[in-house]
């Protein structure tokens, strides 16, 4: 046991000699390879901390020479040239020197002064602003009166149009109703007259059927007279028609003898009226006799209906 003890730890002492010895040699490798290059970020970052230190050494050294300078310990403000003086920032710097400069009271009365000024200034510059405001307004609210008026003429137009069109049809309802008021008063007109006129056509029907009956009696008296006799009976008739109407019923020998007899102007009238006979039409369905002032009537109404 106590061999084998050795053994280990003379093993042990011999890896630790090991990596001793290799750890020794990567550090003189990496002595010899020199120091690892730094990252772009560390790069990027020491770039910018060295800008911003020279733009404050800049600064430092401007306000460090413009305060020697105001202190009067080195003057070279009256060196630089006019021309060089307008311009920022020295323009400033000249004029808070000339500020501070003055005595303590009209140090005040020029910082009083240049508050008013300045004031001034911030009133002209609002005052134009407000000026250019309510110019703008003002164009609007007159563009906004001109979009208005014409959109005012143009329903005031479209009104107009439409009451044109309904007083249009308004007008053509009145003359509508007006003809047909016209109309019905022509059709009542010619509806009274057509009852009129069939009511007349009914009475003469009438007073010819009865006349035709009387006839037929006085017709048979007469062909029992003498023709001589009957003669002097119809010179003494003043109505024509009523001596025809009886002269037809007979026969044509009786007739004609009767009329020889007859006072001569007489028979002449009595032959006028043979030539234009009145007769009403034979009855059946073929009939076409319409009087004549039946077909006036019926032809007014076909005309109102178209």
């Amino acid at each position: 046991m106590p061999d084998n003890n050795g053994v280990n730890n003379t093993e042990e002492l011999l890896e630790e000699y090991e990596n001793t010895e290799a750890q020794i040699d990567s550090e003189d490798e990496e002595e010899q390879e020199g120091p690892k290059e730094p990252s772009k970020i560390f790069k990027f970052i020491s770039t910018l901390f060295y800008i911003f230190l020279l733009c404050s050494l800049g600064v430092t050294l401007v306000i460090t020479i413009f305060t020697l300078d105001f202190l009067d310990i080195v003057n070279f403000r009256n060196a630089i040239p006019e021309k060089y003086r307008k311009g920022w920032p020295l323009e400033a710097y000249y004029e808070f020197v000339k500020l501070h400069q003055l005595p303590e009271e009209e140090r005040y009365q020029q910082m009083i002064y240049n508050e008013q000024n300045r004031y001034n200034k911030l009133m002209t510059d609002g005052n134009k602003n407000l000026e250019a405001r309510a110019k703008a307004l003002e164009e609007s609210y007159r563009a906004l009166i001109r979009t208005q008026k014409e959109q005012n003429r143009l329903d005031q137009e479209s009104l107009r149009r439409k009451q044109e069109e309904l007083a249009l049809q308004q007008k053509k309802l009145d003359d509508g109703l007006a003809d047909l008021e016209k109309r019905k008063k022509t059709i009542d007109d010619l509806s009274n007259r057509l009852a009129s006129e069939a009511a007349n056509i009914e009475s003469s029907l009438i007073r010819f059927m009865e006349k035709e009956n009387r006839l037929d009696q006085v017709c048979a008296i007469a062909a029992q007279m003498e023709p001589k006799a009957l003669a002097r009976v119809f010179d003494e008739v003043t109505d024509d028609q009523l001596i025809y109407d009886i002269m037809g019923g007979l026969q044509p020998n009786h007739s004609a003898k009767t009329l020889s007899y007859m006072d001569p102007e007489k028979a002449g009238k009595i032959m006028k009226i043979s030539n234009n006979p009145l007769t009403l039409p034979q009855p059946g369905p073929s009939r076409s006799y319409i009087p004549s002032s039946l077909s006036n009537l019926i032809e007014e109404a076909n005309a109102n209906r178209r």
